[in-house]
């Protein structure tokens, strides 16, 4: 598909997460980390997704800038580096989770990651509580 929707890759998001949990279940750790940034990757673009308006033509390095995959750029073209920002001052494992999590870049799906960072990236982005997904979900 060449031009997602919001709902797309809302639930493209959902999937990479269910294939990140099953690769890790199954030891595929660097596949599990991959899809597991991926997945916020995808998240962040759903949020951006939802800011365009039908008769409002965005600016050529707006729409430019979100074909990035670096999450930290992601988080501020989806408007949420604010928000993000504030919930991170009230939820400390929120902020850690985010930092973790925002140092993930796709070249990684040509890395071998270990068991430990995969495990940690699965909870950075999945924990129930303080988890990237689970903060992201409220904005979409």
């Amino acid at each position: 598909m060449a031009d997602p929707s919001a709902d797309h890759l809302k639930a493209l998001a959902e999937l990479r997460w269910m294939d990140a949990e099953v690769l890790l279940k199954a030891g595929r750790h660097s596949g599990a980390y991959y899809l597991a940034g991926y997945t916020i990757e995808c998240g962040l673009k759903a949020v951006i997704a939802l800011s365009f308006r039908a008769t409002v033509i965005p600016s050529k390095k707006f729409v430019n800038d979100i074909h990035t995959h670096n999450l930290e750029a992601l988080i501020a073209l989806a408007g949420l580096k604010q928000q993000l920002d504030a919930a991170a001052n009230d939820h400390p494992e929120l902020e850690a989770n985010w930092a973790f999590t925002a140092g993930w870049k796709e070249s990684s799906r040509y890395e071998t990651i270990d068991p430990f960072t995969a495990n940690r990236m699965m909870t950075a982005v999945g924990d129930p509580k303080s988890g990237v997904l689970q903060w992201l979900k409220t904005h979409w």
